[in-house]
């Protein structure tokens, strides 16, 4: 392989209905090839037969007539210089009713007790017959997923296996021998023409689970048929053990190399990890002996071409994850084709081909130079057009300023960096800081497009009580310039307030959280599996949550609540405003009829105020000038 660094499989709904790879799925994985990764790994070829109406839109690795399009998509990914890996998952007749509690408390059904032996011994079969297939195709690799509770895991498990075959837990030996007996069964089909990868979780984070000790010396029993072992950890059925497997902001990077090493100092094979690893751990990770090699996901979503940034020594050029999870949300829980907040043509590939390249130069004006501002003006400068940015601030980044300041936000910070780095540097665009944009002076710009990224406006009901120094907003809160006391009343519980809350929480504040939603829609704005994350760090801490409960008023003594019918009186220091923003649609009216050619983009459009929205309507308005 050409270098140490892999694209770890992603689960993308990208197949046709009948299951196989789709356009849209072989041009997804080309800017991962074309992008310095060794092998690219396609996630989710699913072995055995798929039950009609059970699974549309995932690649089926169960029929010969895969190879077709499976050949086009090794064909795609290895015209760069890249190897062509395919992941191998059962489908799921193994859900069944065997209830477990998992270690945060969540009931999951799951059982691997319901299959009879012959059709565990049909599971080794279809496995090599997949594995023939991906050769047949011309792969190189093949991964088997034997981690995240899949199968071979969960027969590996005494808490899941109460068989009594001998698949059962009774030994060791019989626990192991299902991985053992598909392993030498790929190999004897395929012999050494496939490089095998094993996925294995050093923790599946399921009490009574095997402890990584035992783990180990399962890998020492498969090592000799496999060519390289993949450590992870987590259970990809229980919702709330899903941040350990995509781990997210709130988490350390790079949180299974020391779990990794483990393995690699007891084996004689290559070892590598996963777990949101940035490319600096990954260089001291290799470096150190830790691991042979490194597998990427996320950042090669945000930004395909970081490994030939890294290595041509233009990391500045990097765009950063920020581990919102929009990605794995979006397949794994809504069923939707995935897309990246920081990364626009992530899972539109194919969209991009039909934007025109402009038929000339244009003069195009951005008044804005929060996220959507900068991503516009960036994307329409790399088009070629000239292009002026006002802003009426002092520095740029808009109200994400607001949301980079608190520890667990740092991902996010760099991802604003390198937007207004790469906005600056650009010799296409002219940013105009200190400079309020009016109507009259973006009439004198003459400008060919106007593009409106002019944001929203933070939501502050009227209130009896207003000292500023008392009653103040969730962003200044963010930036430092609202200072606040000890006991601590936070209207709204969406994101924001929640990542407030647990800022508050940490600093040793006395926190209640208050919103008119049902607890069940709190902590809107983020993916399922931040939002599980988040609040398995809240938990950690005592504090209020009021749900269904409406702010009346803020008096000098109390804050004024109705829940359940009736007002309640709260005491307090500071009360933080967190009530969302509405968009600046006065402001845009002023500026539609001065240039023809206008587009509204980000919070000021009306859509949901995400990164991920302003991200990509900048981007959708710049490709079209």
């Amino acid at each position: 392989m050409k270098n140490r660094i892999t694209a770890a499989p992603i689960y993308n709904f990208l197949a046709t209905y009948d299951n196989h790879i789709s356009r849209e799925g072989i041009e997804i994985s080309k800017p991962v090839g074309m992008g310095g990764a060794a092998p690219v790994t396609l996630g989710s070829g699913f072995i055995n037969k798929i039950l009609p109406g059970t699974a549309h839109h995932i690649v089926g690795m169960n029929d010969d007539f895969i190879v077709t399009t499976l050949a086009e998509w090794i064909e795609a990914v290895k015209r760069y210089g890249a190897k062509a890996c395919i992941e191998l998952v059962p489908i799921a007749p193994y859900f069944g009713t065997h209830e477990v509690e998992s270690s945060v408390g969540i009931p999951m059904e799951i059982d691997c007790n319901l299959l009879t032996t012959e059709e565990l011994q049909g599971f080794i079969k279809d496995y090599a017959q997949a594995a023939r297939r991906v050769l047949q195709a011309n792969g190189d690799m093949i991964m088997v997923h034997g981690a995240h509770c899949q199968l071979p895991a969960l027969l590996f498990s005494k808490v899941f296996n109460k068989r009594t075959d001998q698949y059962g837990p009774q030994s060791f030996e019989n626990r192991c021998r299902f991985a053992v007996e598909l392993l030498e069964a790929i190999r004897a089909e395929v012999g050494d023409q496939l490089a095998i990868e094993y996925r294995i979780s050093a923790t599946d984070m399921v009490p009574g689970s095997p402890e990584i000790e035992e783990v180990i010396e399962f890998a020492k029993t498969i090592q000799d048929k496999i060519d390289l072992l993949h450590v992870s950890r987590g259970a990809l059925a229980i919702n709330k053990l899903t941040p350990y497997i995509f781990p997210s902001t709130y988490m350390p990077h790079g949180i299974n190399i020391e779990y990794a090493a483990k393995f690699k100092k007891a084996l004689k094979i290559p070892v590598s990890t996963v777990g949101a690893v940035t490319l600096e751990q990954a260089e001291e990770a290799i470096a150190a002996g830790k691991v042979d090699l490194i597998a990427l996901c996320r950042q090669l979503i945000a930004d395909p071409h970081c490994v030939n940034k890294a290595e041509r020594k233009k990391e500045e050029e990097i765009r950063p994850c920020i581990r919102c999870n929009t990605c794995i949300s979006r397949s794994h829980f809504g069923m939707k084709v995935p897309r990246c907040a920081v990364n626009p043509t992530f899972g539109r590939e194919i969209d991009c081909f039909y934007y025109p390249a402009p038929k000339r130069k244009k003069k195009v004006v951005v008044i804005g130079g929060g996220p959507a501002g900068l991503e516009a003006a960036r994307t329409a400068a790399e088009r070629g057009h000239e292009v002026v940015l006002f802003e009426k601030e002092s520095q740029l980044g808009g109200t994400l300023r607001c949301a980079i300041n608190y520890p667990f936000k740092a991902d996010l910070k760099k991802y604003l960096d390198w937007s207004i780095r790469m906005a600056t540097h650009n010799k296409n665009i002219t940013i105009k800081l200190s400079t309020k944009a009016t109507p009259e002076i973006i009439a004198g710009e003459n400008a060919d497009a106007l593009i409106l990224a002019m944001g929203s406006t933070p939501i502050i009901p009227k209130l009896t009580y207003k000292d500023e120094s008392k009653v103040v907003w969730v962003g200044d809160v963010g930036t430092g310039k609202a200072q606040v006391g000890n006991n601590i009343i936070i209207v709204g519980a969406g994101m924001t307030g929640c990542e407030t809350a647990l800022r508050l929480l940490q600093l040793g504040k006395k926190v209640t959280l208050i919103d008119s939603l049902p607890k069940e829609k709190i902590a809107a704005g983020s993916s399922l599996i931040n939002t599980y994350a988040l609040f398995q760090l809240l938990n950690e801490y005592q504090y209020d949550l009021w749900t269904k409960t409406k702010l009346v008023d803020v008096t000098e003594d109390y804050v004024i609540i109705a829940a359940k019918g009736k007002e309640e009186k709260l005491v307090f220091d500071t009360v933080v405003l967190s009530m969302g923003s509405k968009p600046n649609l006065e402001k845009v009216d002023q500026f539609k009829e001065i240039v023809p050619e206008y587009y509204i983009v980000g919070d000021c459009n009306g859509n949901q105020g995400t990164l991920f929205n302003a991200v990509t309507s900048a981007f959708d308005a710049a490709m079209a000038i």
